[in-house]
């Protein structure tokens, strides 16, 4: 039985698949360290390759090259995975704080989000190919090297791809409490210059045009677009400007992060930023807003729902528990649900506080998400 086969080869990999999550963590793979996330794409690939997939790295105009495998089998379905092999921590971190567990939890930079959902994925398909399951149409990968930098290089490849496929699945962490995520929060990353004019702040002030004056009125107003309760939010995360104090100051950079639950909060939260971008508290000032990304939100449509339904019928026969929950951050699942196509998120192994020091994945959930994974394809495909 193909269940009983899959449970078997899982268990007798704990050690193979712990190894290969350590040297994952062990190596830096922020999204600016190229050849970090080019050596995770060779751990990948020396997976992926003697499985019979076609591995394919995508081009990208700043960060690493991205990984597009695939793989035809026996059947009509066309799944597709998403995942990331970039982190948010600097080069360095992995030696500064390498891979260890301690209490059943893991512990590394990036070992949750999402090292530890790329070994998951890689062992539910060995796990298959033990049991020789090839009842699935294709199966696709894209492992992208820029999520982490809202996937600037790779939206593109995301929608392209994922088009073709019937469903999209994504190995982002689980959270405690057995979730995976049907509905997610959209955001997108925004950045806004501003013109003054330069004067000596002490002869002759009024000669200059304050950019932080004016960036000051804007913070207010765009901060005063933020409603927690219904889960829009826009922040200023970044600004710089001026160069000396008795200067006044002739131009300011701002980074603004938006979030918002749903699609039309979203379009018009932007069409709002764009109104206080052009105009000008400070006469004489000029603003400029420009877009980096905006994913938008993944909400709970009804082929999201029927991919969950299916998921919690895998999940009784290996008898794992799971749960559905909205989550407040973005991922690339948030490009392919507002395309349409049916999207379930998180099925990666469980953890939590991604993108800080005391990043952890609870260590067994390691292995019974990747049992999970291997059956969820099954019980979609037969």
């Amino acid at each position: 039985m193909v269940q009983d086969i899959i449970t078997q080869y899982i268990d007798s990999q704990r050690d193979a698949m712990l190894s290969l999550l350590e040297k994952m963590a062990n190596t830096d793979s922020g999204s600016y360290t190229t050849d970090g996330v080019l050596k995770v794409a060779g751990f990948i690939s020396d997976v992926l390759l003697p499985l019979g997939f076609d591995v394919q790295m995508l081009p990208s105009s700043k960060y690493a090259p991205h990984l597009l495998a695939r793989r035809k089998g026996s059947g009509s379905k066309k799944l597709m995975f998403l995942g990331h092999m970039d982190t948010v921590f600097d080069e360095g971190t992995a030696k500064r704080r390498p891979f260890c567990i301690e209490g059943g939890k893991a512990y590394g930079p990036g070992v949750c989000d999402m090292q530890a959902g790329i070994v998951c994925l890689l062992y539910a398909l060995l796990a298959l190919e033990e049991a020789g399951y090839t009842g699935y149409g294709e199966l696709k990968i894209l492992f992208n090297s820029d999520e982490e930098r809202g996937s600037e290089t790779s939206e593109q490849y995301i929608i392209e791809e994922c088009g073709k496929s019937d469903m999209v699945l994504v190995m982002e962490p689980g959270m405690p409490g057995d979730y995976v995520v049907i509905e997610r929060q959209g955001g997108g990353i925004f950045n806004l210059d501003i013109q003054g004019k330069p004067a000596h702040a002490g002869a002759c002030p009024l000669d200059g045009i304050h950019a932080i004056d004016e960036a000051a009125h804007k913070i207010l107003a765009l901060h005063g677009l933020t409603d927690l309760s219904l889960g829009k939010s826009v922040s200023v995360g970044v600004i710089e400007g001026g160069t000396r104090s008795n200067i006044i100051p002739e131009h300011v950079f701002m980074e603004i992060d938006l979030r918002a639950r749903f699609h039309h909060d979203g379009i018009a939260l932007m069409k709002k930023m764009q109104e206080i971008a052009d105009t000008s508290y400070v006469p004489g000032t000029k603003s400029t807003l420009t877009k980096v990304m905006y994913r938008p939100p993944i909400e709970k449509t009804p082929g999201n729902l029927k991919l969950y339904q299916t998921l919690v019928t895998a999940a009784q026969k290996l008898g794992i528990p799971v749960n559905e929950t909205y989550c407040g951050g973005g991922s690339d699942g948030n490009y392919t649900s507002a395309q349409g196509i049916p999207t379930i998120d998180s099925l990666g192994p469980i953890g939590s506080l991604e993108h800080t020091d005391d990043e952890y994945m609870l260590v067994d959930t390691l292995f019974s998400r990747c049992k999970l994974t291997a059956l969820f394809i099954v019980e979609l495909t037969i």
